[in-house]
């Protein structure tokens, strides 16, 4: 879905002191929300960094399905998760001028031509918390006479929709004292239904496929408040709603090269995503000596979303009662395609110049103390932003722990705890003066805190 930073500010025209208003602007940012949008599922997996390449429990089933082929009996497994977002920001002014055209904006300094205009930097913070079903998956082995053949079945949380942001500002003009404050609010999940097989090729080879269905729902709440006490008040309220159906699949190869060491490859078909938005906006202004205004509205339209191929390769290393893992991921996002809808495709023009290709990459390790049934867990991963560099500030990146528990050699707890953060950066035009325009620049400052819990049982 193309997440749309609506961010309506009136117009001052500052030309001439007077409470006339010109039509109110926006920017509205090129964002498809499910990319690059990976929340992660099984604890094991999350506590050393997200790495799962070689993973050979039920979650194999969406990081390598080749995988699956390694599960000795039937297995139950199911997980939450919980999450804390933050999301400060703070808001900064870049005044241009237009040259004689009237159309091509160029930057002017600090100290440029419009000081009698000065927005005033501020910051804005806060915070959401939500718990969700993250994993439910079975694995049954089929008898076979030689080598191994499992098959899987279900459904994990793989998108997370779940954003908070709040800006506020204040400026003085000759036009009067001005505030403006606002409020967007996320929420929804992607959900990935799993339906797939491993098996053996050779003692040490083994092979696997799945085919995924999506489900999900995103619901995007934005509200707007401006106000001048000597000039004017005004109101926005928008609504989005996207329901999502959709197909792919993944295919994977899992080998064991020696009694220590192991290496995993898959590849990830094209996601393609159906999706259904309902929205509405409404807003009013009230202006001195003027009737008030207001206007509401509804839509609805189809379009469809292309998520490109994405590769992966990991290895995995067993010394004793220690095991390192590594994953690399690479995907190219500029390949990301809009459809179904004549307004949607006109974005594909602007997607390579915003979005780029990324490595994905995630290390962890587990030392497991076989007395006491317990492993302790560790990792880092790196998991880049997919736009451009100009649209961020600091890449995504984090840390993670864990522990696991051994009950009776048939049932597993496993606890990983997941910090992570990021920044980024967008513009919206803020206001015209005389032949030049203003923008302000909004820097989101975001950590988000994850918590794991995953219990497996083998009949």
């Amino acid at each position: 879905m193309k997440r749309k930073i609506i961010l309506a500010i009136l117009l001052l025209n500052l030309a001439t002191i007077s409470t006339a208003i010109g039509q109110y602007q926006y920017f509205e940012g090129i964002e498809e929300i499910t990319a690059g949008n990976f929340f992660g599922y099984g604890a094991r997996q999350m506590a050393m960094g997200g790495v799962g390449l070689m993973t050979n429990d039920g979650t194999a089933l969406y990081y390598n399905p080749a995988n699956l082929a390694r599960i000795p009996r039937i297995e139950f497994l199911f997980g939450m998760s919980h999450q804390k977002y933050r999301d400060e920001s703070s808001l900064r002014p870049i005044r241009r001028i237009v040259d004689t055209s009237g159309i091509i904006p160029t930057v002017t300094d600090s100290n440029g031509r419009f000081e009698s205009f000065t927005p005033l930097s501020s910051r804005d913070d806060d915070s959401k918390s939500n718990t969700r079903l993250n994993a439910a998956i079975i694995s049954i082995p089929y008898p076979t006479y030689r080598g191994s053949l499992v098959l899987g079945i279900g459904v994990v949380r793989t998108a997370d929709f779940d954003r908070i942001f709040n800006l506020y500002h204040h400026d003085t003009s000759p036009a009067g004292f001005i505030t403006g404050a606002g409020n967007e609010f996320q929420s929804g999940s992607l959900y990935q239904w799993g339906f797939g097989a491993g098996m053996d090729l050779s003692p040490k080879i083994s092979c696997g496929a799945t085919v995924y269905f999506y489900t999900g729902k995103h619901e995007y709440n934005w509200e707007y408040n401006l106000d001048s006490l000597q000039v004017l008040a005004y109101h926005e309220e928008k609504y989005i709603e996207d329901s999502y159906l959709g197909i792919g699949g993944k295919v994977g190869l899992a080998v064991q090269m020696s009694p220590y060491f192991g290496l995993g490859l898959a590849m990830e078909t094209p996601t393609f995503l159906s999706v259904d938005e309902n929205s509405s906006d409404s807003f009013t202004e009230r202006r001195i000596g003027m009737p008030d205004t207001s206007d509401a509205s509804s839509d609805y339209f189809e379009y469809d979303v292309k998520k490109p191929f994405v590769f992966s390769a990991g290895l995995m290393s067993r010394f004793k009662d220690a095991t390192l893992e590594m994953d690399i991921d690479y995907t190219d996002w500029s390949q990301l395609a809009y459809g179904g809808n004549v307004e949607m495709k006109k974005e594909n023009s602007k997607i390579k110049s915003y979005y780029r290709d990324a490595f994905r990459f995630r290390a962890g390790g587990e030392y497991v103390f076989p007395a006491l049934g317990l492993s302790l867990r560790g990792g880092y991963f790196t998991d880049p932003l997919p736009f451009k560099e100009e649209f961020q500030n600091k890449s995504r990146f984090g840390y993670t722990l864990g522990l696991g528990l051994l009950i009776d050699q048939v049932m597993t707890i496993d606890l990983a705890y997941m910090h992570g953060s990021y920044s980024r950066n967008f513009d919206f035009f803020y206001s015209t003066l005389q032949k030049g325009i203003h923008y302000l620049v909004a820097d989101e400052d975001i950590t988000y805190n994850r918590l794991f819990l995953t219990a497996a049982y083998r009949f």
